[in-house]
């Protein structure tokens, strides 16, 4: 137990009742809406941010910041891009690849470390990208996803979370699944 018996000028404490007490129920806490962002880049790539999928693909941890506008400072989380490749319009294209488009790469990489490389040149750029709202809850497997899915307050915006039919254990309070901001799209930049 600590003793602070010898901190001097310490005021008498008023006597709280926590059974009785006005929590602070208002939170400050705001996502940024779905929409087109200007985002920028982390300021390097460490070696820890490059991985394997299971399917053998090269991954990056891209984990972006907005750049401009109200919400400008606000990171994106886990996020990465993988170098599978699938198809569009009869054409191979790849997560990676998309996010190379949208800072305005152009040619032929060969290679993992090519990517990588390219990749590593991005530190710190800007790029535009549209961003959505995901929750997962992990209690009913369910996800959610797009911002216009979200209940709808009095003001106009929505919530940023939402009630899993699950219930807190400890409480039987319905949980409360927070929608967290994600990449949708890559946009190319006009070169």
């Amino acid at each position: 137990m600590p003793d602070i018996s010898g901190l001097s000028g310490l005021a008498p404490v008023e006597q709280l009742d926590l059974a009785q007490y006005a929590d602070n129920r208002k939170s400050t806490f705001r996502l940024p809406p779905a929409g087109t962002y200007l985002m920028r880049a982390p300021e390097s790539y460490p070696a820890e941010a490059f991985g394997v999928s299971k399917a053998g693909a090269l991954t990056v941890q891209t984990n972006p910041t907005i750049a401009e506008g109200p919400f400008e400072g606000f990171d994106i989380r886990y996020q990465s891009v993988s170098a599978k490749p699938y198809q569009r319009k009869g054409q191979l294209v790849s997560q990676l690849g998309d996010y190379l488009r949208a800072f305005g790469f152009r040619g032929v990489l060969k290679t993992p470390q090519d990517l990588a490389d390219a990749v590593d040149s991005t530190a710190g750029r800007t790029y535009y990208a549209r961003v959505n709202w995901r929750a997962y809850d992990k209690a009913t497997g369910q996800e959610t996803v797009g911002m216009e899915k979200f209940p709808l307050l009095e003001d106009g915006t929505h919530q940023s979370w939402i009630e899993s039919p699950a219930k807190d254990p400890e409480t039987g309070k319905p949980i409360r699944v927070r929608a967290s901001l994600t990449v949708t799209d890559y946009l190319p930049a006009e070169v």
